[in-house]
């Protein structure tokens, strides 16, 4: 909106330069920029704050400057004479939608072209002129804020009636356009059809044209988030909307259609008739605001004089009472933004004039608030990840119906008002959208690089919502299946944890090269080789790619990062290398854990050779091992060694029907 220094002077009793205007209003934090200046006038446009709909108008604009000077509110007259007697019934099919609403019929006026003064006070506004009936409308928005619609009576069949939309309901709105309605929409019917989005825009069936002899004047408080999601659906915003957002009172609705029958009874002549109207006066009671001036010194930083509150709040036509301890204020109407004691204070500063505050640094001592355990466990782990060469990258959650649907098994939680039909879904887990984001990277050339992230997934479980922490590792194009394996036993390692088991089982992203990983026989995530079909969905099917999720939740308050010294070993060690035979379903796993339970000095084993060719029978695999023993004690003789050797050939061809390759028996 813009407006002009003549037209908001039509409402000040008293005089005020250009200047002073501008001058007033920038104090106020308005920002006025001048779009055209002439030799007697001004015309501007302000950034008014969100909560400040009354200032959507020029007697808003004219109570805000007043405290500054000596002038007094000019009020436009409103009082007319009723020289018709019809009247529209009125219908509120819920009042949580419509607070109020109120028509008045005004019969056999005169449309025509708008005359030139009230034409010109129209284009200052930054509003194209109509006929004289519609910039009337548009007038008294910009004089008092309160937007109306003009319907054409004879246009409307029986009744007028606020409702939401019907499912599959259409509308052809004044600017030509064909807008689908559903019931997220809330309109203005008759006894057949909607005539109107309410708050927004009217419809083309019951627009004033230069034949309108009779006229419906509607002028409503309509619940802004209405109004807003109506907006939002239709993508269509409107001056009339911006102030029904804003919040309009129910004395500004009166005021506003007043004015309108007036200026139409002086402009377009014709006979009207009395108010009908419906709804509740209870939504908009303002609160009563108890405040003291030590809560206003404290919040402020300085002292302010308990007159300058007096006047100031008296001027801006507050009601102001005080008692011994406080002051009781109830703000006007139209000042829907006062609520608590702190929106009075900003009142008082703001014409007190902020730069006038001296600015001085608050003395406080800062202490250092520790991280809670969960969130200081996850920062070690992404430490750990990136020094296990792995990039982080953060997602945000929300993810397609296609992403989710890797896991049949998992319900997904939908989400009600979606910001986009391909993000309706909470994710179920962090591997597709890891892997869009390969994707993109692939599309511009890097090839080769590893990728972590650590964040909630979100499922319905039994009818309760439930979310978990995971990590999840991508490594592309870099290394094998074993180093990723590697990778994660050594973040375990680092984590402090052991019992770390890999079973070969089918997974989501893999039902054929996939481990599932268990920490003390639970399982808490899988290791796998992402498959053919996932590639193809995601183009990658030229990329080698290597994955593991794992479930954060059972591991967090296990582990440790406290490292204890170990001495080091005083005795050398003794390394013997075994090469077995074994059935081809032989786990790793199993063969460590049977040589372990022997109660040997053995301080490590590691697995060097694995074997399978034509020239071994069917079923049948080769496994080649290194066993180091160590005794704490003393020396281990070759005697002993050869002794435990011997205990661990019988152990695995005994337990395990293993087979020691070489035909002399030899170690």
């Amino acid at each position: 909106m813009r407006y002009s220094y003549r037209l908001i002077s039509e409402y000040i009793n008293g005089l005020i330069s250009p200047e002073e205007l501008i001058r007033y209003l920038e104090i106020l934090g308005l920002n006025p920029s001048v779009v055209v200046k002439s030799k007697d006038d001004i015309v501007f446009e302000l950034e008014t704050p969100a909560n400040r709909g009354d200032l959507l108008c020029l007697l808003g604009v004219a109570r805000e400057i007043l405290p500054f000077t000596n002038a007094s509110l000019k009020i436009p007259r409103l009082t007319f004479e009723e020289t018709s007697t019809r009247i529209t019934p009125v219908k509120i099919e819920d009042e949580n939608d419509c607070i109020y609403y109120s028509c008045r019929i005004v019969e056999k006026i005169s449309v025509e072209k708008t005359g030139l003064s009230l034409k010109e006070k129209i284009e200052k506004l930054g509003y194209r002129t109509c006929l004289n009936v519609v910039d009337i409308s548009n007038y008294v928005m910009a004089e008092t804020g309160q937007p109306l619609h003009i319907f054409d009576l004879d246009k409307i069949d029986g009744y007028v009636e606020v409702r939401r939309a019907r499912k599959g309901e259409c509308l052809v709105t004044i600017d030509g356009k064909k807008r689908e309605i559903d019931e997220n929409v809330l309109v203005i019917a008759d006894s057949k059809k909607a005539i109107a989005i309410a708050g927004i825009m009217g419809g083309q069936n019951s627009e004033v044209t230069a034949d309108t002899k009779n006229i419906l004047i509607e002028s409503a408080v309509f619940n802004p988030v209405v109004v807003r999601r109506g907006s939002k659906k239709i993508g269509l915003a409107t001056e009339a909307s911006a102030r029904f957002e804003k919040g309009i009172s129910i004395d500004t609705c009166k005021i506003g259609m007043a004015r309108a029958a007036l200026l139409i009874k002086e402009i377009c002549r014709g006979d009207i008739g009395p108010l009908s109207e419906s709804g509740s006066k209870k939504k908009f009671s303002h609160p009563v605001v108890k405040f003291n001036m030590e809560r206003v010194n404290k919040l402020s930083g300085i002292e302010v004089e308990e007159k300058f509150v007096m006047d100031l709040l008296t001027r801006l036509s507050f009601k102001v009472k005080k008692n011994k301890k406080f002051f009781i204020v109830s703000p006007p109407f139209y000042r829907n933004d006062i609520k608590e004691d702190v929106d009075i204070v900003e009142e008082i500063l703001k014409y007190r004039q902020y730069e006038t505050i001296p600015a001085n640094i608050p003395f406080a001592s800062i202490k250092n608030t520790p991280s809670s355990p969960e969130i200081a466990t996850l920062e070690k782990i992404r430490d750990i990840c990136v020094w296990l060469g792995f990039t982080e990258v953060v997602h945000m959650g929300l993810t397609s119906m296609d992403n989710v649907s890797f896991n049949r098994e998992i319900i997904p939680a939908e989400i009600e008002n979606p910001i986009s039909s391909n993000l309706k879904f909470l994710r179920t887990s962090l591997i597709p959208e890891i892997l869009e984001t390969i994707r993109f990277n692939i599309y511009h050339s890097t090839r080769n690089f590893n990728l972590f992230e650590i964040g909630k997934v979100y499922y319905k479980e039994k009818g309760s919502f439930r979310e978990e922490t995971r990590v999840s590792f991508m490594s592309i194009n870099s290394g094998n299946f074993f180093t990723l394996k590697g990778k994660i036993e050594n973040l375990f390692d680092k984590l402090h944890l052991k019992n770390l088991q890999f079973k070969e089982e089918p997974g989501v992203f893999a039902t054929e090269n996939n481990l599932a990983i268990y920490l003390d026989d639970v399982p808490i995530g899988n290791i796998f080789i992402l498959s053919d079909e996932i590639k193809e969905r995601f183009d990658l099917k030229r990329e080698e790619i290597y994955g593991s999720e794992i479930n954060l939740e059972n591991i967090i308050g296990k582990v440790s990062f406290i490292t204890f010294f170990k001495e080091p070993p005083k005795y050398p060690s003794s390394r013997r290398d075994f090469s077995f035979f074994f059935p081809e379903d032989i786990e790793w796993k199993e063969i460590e854990n049977t040589i372990l339970s022997l109660n040997l000095p053995v301080e490590k084993i590691e697995f060097f050779d694995f074997y399978k060719r034509d020239a071994i029978p069917n079923n049948i695999i080769s496994i080649s091992f290194s066993v180091f023993f160590r005794s704490a004690t003393g020396t281990l003789e070759n005697e002993d060694v050869v002794k435990f050797s011997k205990k661990i050939i019988e152990t695995i061809c005994l337990k395990m029907k293993g087979q020691l390759r070489g035909a002399d028996g030899e170690t």
